[in-house]
């Protein structure tokens, strides 16, 4: 849903009218969890094999859908496409195209619709991953926070704790699932799809459920995780974050159970 708001409003942007140099230029700020040059230039890399797709299926005269922005770029592109060769030389040819000064009309909305897709699918890609980094981050940071607040008591009562539990704004629940994580705590299999590791460490360190519609993010992730390793990048990060947030909660854990004893 988001990526669809995402594309539909920069289609609207004064007819369409941003390049694909502009576009290049233009990627989501606050981009820590992982790399957003290596997003985009695998988002590049998946229009132009969206295109291909559809010359392809044009050729052998078969229907195959595909999402608005791709369909425009083939209709702008296909005349242009040489005669008689095959896949990596339409793709060179494409290549070609965007990198080089627009010969007509055709080529710059090519261009266009090309930089278009790139943004829409960079800003989703790179949004969604950062958000959750970010969700997982605060989690971490109050729990942190939170010990800290609890180490300056050589022994706390209820009063203590409910104020250090105001000072970090965390609830009582929360703290609850805070001191609960560790036991709770559940690995994944070494087999593991990237998707489902990544929600289990979510589930883990905020205890939400996994969001299912992220699927086609971690699915384009994985699909170029050879060439652009973006995704490595941001469960790298995501799995250190975990560490450090299930270290903190255990001495949370240890001074709440001193204090009592």
């Amino acid at each position: 849903m988001r990526l669809r708001i995402i594309v539909l409003f920069f289609l609207c942007l004064n007819g369409a009218g941003l390049s694909f140099s502009v576009a290049q230029e233009i990627l989501p700020t606050g981009i820590t969890c992982c790399d957003e040059e290596k997003i985009r230039q695998a988002m590049t890399e998946e229009a132009l094999a969206r295109i291909l797709a559809k010359t392809e299926s044009v050729l052998r005269n078969k229907g195959l859908g595909g999402d608005y922005l791709s369909d425009q770029a083939f209709e702008k592109i296909k005349k242009h496409l040489p005669d008689g060769v095959g896949t990596d030389q339409r793709l060179a040819f494409m290549r070609q195209m965007l990198q080089s000064p627009p010969p007509d009309r055709d080529i710059e909305e090519f261009q266009t619709l090309v930089g278009h897709f790139i943004l829409g699918m960079t800003l989703e890609i790179g949004i969604t991953m950062q958000d959750e980094y970010d969700q997982a981050q605060q989690v971490k940071e109050k729990t942190e926070k939170l010990l800290d607040r609890l180490e300056k008591f050589s022994r706390q009562d209820e009063e203590d704790l409910g104020r250090a539990l105001f000072q970090v704004d965390l609830t009582e629940k929360e703290l609850k699932r805070i001191r609960a994580s560790d036991r709770r705590w559940k690995n994944s299999a070494a087999a593991a799809s990237p998707f489902k590791e990544f929600n289990n460490l979510k589930r883990n360190i905020t205890g939400h459920a996994p969001d299912q519609d992220q699927w086609l993010v971690f699915e384009l992730a994985e699909k170029y995780r050879c060439q652009f390793p973006f995704l490595d990048e941001f469960l790298e990060n995501y799995r250190r974050l975990a560490k450090d947030f299930r270290e903190t909660a255990r001495r949370v854990n240890d001074l709440l159970a001193i204090s009592r004893e």
